[in-house]
């Protein structure tokens, strides 16, 4: 949906672009997102510094001599997997109990993430969190990093009210993240068989269920801020009450629960699932995002993974894959049924009216959607 154009947003950004050397040199926000929605851009720059910080305690695990023994059940969880016919990367929503295999050194870590969410980190910081880690290789950390400008961009867009016409300022910053074929990924999904049938798959949900959660939890948030900003309304306060609701389920779905982290999502969040009307109105868009998020996935199955003897030429091959535009992709009906196979609710829910409880395995009447009985209609 395009929003109209409104004279307080045109001001608001003009002033904004004005100020901007002032603001930055009074250390006050220094982008419009920040100027508009600050706490939002707070978990964003956290987001960077966490999901670097998580790929760090996977290295650190599989090098602790203490690991042997959740090495051996991480071996035997992935093997049972690959027993299981038409294992997709979907679960039940029980989190795996939330107990993997590393169980110990994962309850060590939590508490240290989820403080590192509520710390304020700048956008440089936030920049360099993957590159300053080392643990990945250049081209993954620059696909990272472009990634996350495109994102950052296309949430500009959507809140500058100067842009008259954001469809068409959206589809050119579509082209110029494009424009770099070595570090950007295709706006066609990227074939499942990627996610789910690698050498090293399932290595970072199963290994490590409350890391991959938490990660993921922070997926949700940036799918829901999307959804409700690019395809908002113009009145401010309902905006930001939209904003402010997203923000409060993510915080939720961080917080622990009788010493548990249950709200954690069970499944990756795409698009179509959390940000169905993103989806509708920017394909592209919504696509490109959905590849970045099983991009980082995937790499982090490399690291999880007890058995990788030479992690550096197998994440080359996860980027020479992932940037291919055309081999290794998906029909769009295929990559709708793969990622609805994961349960709404096992991805943290629809950004627009959350979701309490799971829509698998009820009965019509607890849906409150009961089959009609035609003979008694008829009586």
């Amino acid at each position: 949906m395009t929003r109209t154009h409104t004279p307080h947003r045109t001001t608001l950004a003009v002033l904004l672009l004005m100020l901007m050397p002032l603001l930055a040199s009074a250390n006050m926000p220094n982008t419009l997102l920040a100027y508009k929605f600050p706490e939002l851009a707070q978990h964003f720059n956290a987001f960077e510094i966490v999901h670097a910080a998580i790929f760090e305690e996977i290295v650190q695990t599989n090098d602790s001599p203490q690991s042997a023994i959740g090495k051996n059940l991480l071996r035997e969880s992935l093997a049972e997997l690959a027993r299981k016919r038409g294992s997709h990367y979907h679960t039940a929503g029980d989190h795996l109990a939330m107990l993997g295999p590393y169980r110990v050194f994962e309850s060590r870590v939590t508490p240290g993430l989820l403080a590192m969410i509520q710390q304020d980190y700048s956008h440089e910081q936030a920049e360099s969190a993957f590159a300053d880690s080392g643990i990945l290789p250049p081209d993954a950390v620059a696909i990272l990093q472009r990634g996350r400008a495109f994102q950052a961009r296309i949430m500009e867009i959507s809140i500058d009210g100067g842009i008259l016409d954001k469809r068409a300022a959206i589809n050119e910053t579509v082209a110029e993240y494009l424009s770099n074929k070595r570090h950007s990924l295709p706006p066609q999904p990227k074939s499942s068989d990627l996610l789910s049938k690698h050498p090293q798959a399932y290595a970072f949900r199963v290994g490590f269920p409350q890391l991959s959660g938490l990660s993921w939890a922070t997926t949700w948030l940036n799918l829901a801020a999307l959804e409700i900003i690019i395809t908002g309304t113009d009145e401010d306060w309902m905006l930001d009450a939209g904003v402010e609701r997203a923000v409060a389920l993510y915080v939720d779905k961080i917080s622990r629960q009788h010493g548990t982290m249950a709200l954690l999502p069970t499944d990756i969040p795409t698009a179509p699932v959390v940000a169905p009307n993103l989806y509708s109105a920017h394909r592209e868009v919504a696509t490109i995002i959905d590849n970045l998020t099983m991009f980082e996935i995937v790499l982090a199955d490399v690291l999880a993974h007890p058995d990788v003897l030479d992690r550096p030429a197998a994440m080359a091959a996860v980027i020479e894959q992932y940037t291919d535009r055309e081999n290794f992709l998906d029909k769009e009906i295929d990559y709708l049924t793969f990622v609805l196979r994961g349960g709404i609710y096992n991805q943290g829910g629809p950004a627009l009216g959350g979701m309490m409880q799971s829509e698998r395995n009820r009965s019509r009447d607890a849906l409150e959607n009961p089959h009609v009985n035609i003979n008694r209609l008829q009586m």
